[in-house]
C-alpha cells in the first residue's frame, strides 16, 4: 500500500503547456497598432500615386467613346438627310452680299434654316436655341450640337463652303474661343464640306503637299489648330480628327491635362 502513489496527470500538464503555447502564438501572430498604421500609410501613398493615373485613363476612355458615339449619330443623320435631300453639293448653304465691314458673314438665320432642313428631322432632340447667335440643338443623350459655316468672300459676296457642327459634352459651346471650350476634353469639331460625301472632323492643313510629314503629325503639330499642349485648348480643333485617326483611342502624346 505504501508504494501506491497517485499517478501523474500528464493530460493536464500537456493541456496546460498547449494552452500556453497557443497563447504565445496568438500574441506573436497579432499586429501592433504601429504596424497597422505603417501598412495603411503605405497603402495610402500607393493609392495617391496611382489614382490620378487611373482616373485620367478612365476619363480618356469616356471622352473617346463619346466622340465615337457622336460621330456615329451625326453620320447616321447625315446619311438619312442625303437620302431625302441629296449630297451637300446640292444643299443651300446660302450666299450673302457683304455691304460693309460690319456685316455678319455667318448668317445665323440661314444656318438655323440649314439645321432645320438637313439635320433636325433626323435627330431625337430635347432642346434648341441660340448661343452667342449660333443655333444649337441638344440631343436626347445630352450632347449639344452647335451649327456654324465658313467660306470665302469674292466680289462682295460671301459663299459658305463648309458646315461646322460643334459637339459639346459638358456645356453648349461654339467655335467662339471667348466661351472657353476645351476641344481636347469636352468638345470636338465636325465638318461637312459642300463636296463631301460623308461627315468628317475638322482637320486643318492635312491636305497640303508636305510629304515629309504624316497626316497624324500635322493633326498633332499644327501651330494654330493642332492637338498638342502648345496650342490653347480652345483652339485644339484637330483633336477629334486625331482621335478618329488613332482608332478612337487617346494616345500618350495627346494633350490631356
Amino acid at each position: 500500500m505504501g508504494d501506491n502513489q497517485y499517478p501523474p496527470q500528464p493530460s493536464l500538464i500537456i493541456d496546460g503547456a498547449t494552452h500556453v503555447a497557443q497563447s504565445q502564438n496568438i500574441r506573436r501572430a497579432a499586429f501592433t497598432l504601429a504596424e497597422v498604421l505603417i501598412t495603411l500609410g503605405i497603402i495610402g501613398v500607393v493609392a495617391a500615386m496611382t489614382m490620378p493615373t487611373l482616373i485620367a485613363k478612365h476619363q480618356k476612355k469616356v471622352f473617346a467613346t463619346r466622340v465615337k458615339q457622336t460621330y456615329s449619330i451625326v453620320s447616321n443623320a447625315f446619311l438619312s438627310s442625303v437620302a431625302d435631300n441629296g449630297y451637300p453639293d446640292t444643299w443651300n448653304f446660302g450666299e450673302k452680299v457683304v455691304n460693309d465691314g460690319n456685316t455678319t458673314l455667318n448668317d445665323p438665320d440661314h444656318i438655323e434654316k440649314m439645321m432645320d432642313t438637313y439635320f433636325v428631322p433626323y435627330f431625337k432632340i430635347i432642346n434648341r436655341g441660340r448661343i452667342n447667335n449660333a443655333p444649337y440643338i441638344v440631343l436626347s443623350n445630352g450632347t449639344s450640337l452647335t451649327f456654324s459655316t465658313d467660306g470665302d468672300t469674292y466680289n462682295g459676296v460671301y459663299s459658305p463652303l463648309v458646315l461646322y457642327i460643334i459637339a459639346s459634352f459638358k456645356k453648349i459651346g461654339t467655335l467662339d474661343y471667348t466661351l472657353d471650350p476645351d476641344y481636347s476634353r469636352d468638345s470636338v469639331v465636325l465638318a461637312i464640306n459642300k463636296s463631301d460625301k460623308k461627315v468628317g472632323f475638322f482637320n486643318w492643313r492635312t491636305q497640303g503637299t508636305d510629304t515629309n510629314r504624316s497626316k497624324r503629325d500635322i493633326l498633332r503639330d499644327d501651330p494654330t489648330y493642332g492637338c498638342n499642349k502648345n496650342v490653347r485648348r480652345e483652339f485644339r480643333w484637330n483633336c477629334g480628327a486625331l482621335i478618329q485617326l488613332d482608332n478612337w483611342e487617346i494616345k500618350d502624346d495627346y494633350p490631356w491635362y
